[in-house]
């Protein structure tokens, strides 16, 4: 099972849609998918209807419950829990957690916007970090300084950058783009080809409490998704259980 956790220092980037969307098509593609809230704010869950469900996170690191299956077969959540706060950081409960999964071919971890101990435990136990950015000049400031953190916290996890939000008719979001190019270049990680328009189907499809290629199949932000699964299946190797 491959582990992805999904994160930014940056609030708003679309972390919580990626992990739904993504994970929508990952399994349409026929990869057994699940996801784990790790947000306080358990957008995610909500994005489901599933924010009040239990057994939740808190349950799950303690051995109390399995993930719950989400509307769509295939794709499951261990909803999270605003209590996130309680996790410490002196043992790796997630990890503990992790080794338990059977049967799944990918795991999306939806971290909060912090370095927080869940965050810092997903980091410790993914092979692999999706970042979802905004393309502004703000964005790239804080995305070079948390791509600096995460070196510091795990030297050689490979780190995908997502665009999110483009809108490539704005000079600003294209000169955002050329400047994640060039620093491509300088850094550590991968510029992944696939970009995520904004797009008001998304923000509908949360609003609806389901993914945006069950909300509106034909859009540009279900289309994008559907691009972006098939890219990092390749990308990052996946195979069917």
């Amino acid at each position: 099972m491959l582990k992805v956790a999904i994160w930014n220092l940056k609030g708003g980037t679309g972390k919580s849609s990626t992990a739904q969307n993504l994970g929508a098509e990952l399994v349409a593609a026929k990869f057994r998918t699940v996801l784990i809230d790790l947000d306080g704010q358990r957008t995610l869950s909500y994005s489901f209807g599933m924010e009040k469900s239990s057994p939740n996170v808190l349950d799950w690191l303690e051995r109390r419950g399995q993930p719950l299956l989400t509307g769509m077969d295939g794709l499951y959540l261990v909803p999270g829990d605003i209590g996130m706060f309680q996790i410490s950081s002196e043992e790796d409960v997630l990890g503990q957690a992790l080794a338990r999964l059977k049967g799944f071919d990918v795991c999306l971890m939806d971290c909060p916007p912090s370095l927080g101990a869940p965050t810092l435990q997903a980091i410790w136990n993914a092979d692999r970090l999706l970042m979802p950015t905004l393309m502004e000049p703000a964005s790239l400031k804080g995305l070079a300084e948390a791509v600096e953190l995460i070196k510091d916290e795990r030297q050689g996890l490979p780190v995908d950058i997502l665009r999110t939000r483009y809108k490539p008719r704005l000079r600003i979001s294209r000169d955002a783009a050329d400047q994640l190019i060039e620093g491509v270049k300088r850094s550590h990680y991968t510029l992944l080809k696939t970009a995520i328009p904004e797009n008001v189907a998304i923000a509908e499809a949360i609003a609806r409490q389901m993914p945006v290629s069950e909300h509106l199949a034909g859009s540009l932000g279900a289309a994008a998704y559907r691009d972006l699964a098939q890219e990092v299946a390749s990308r990052w190797k996946l195979s069917q259980s």
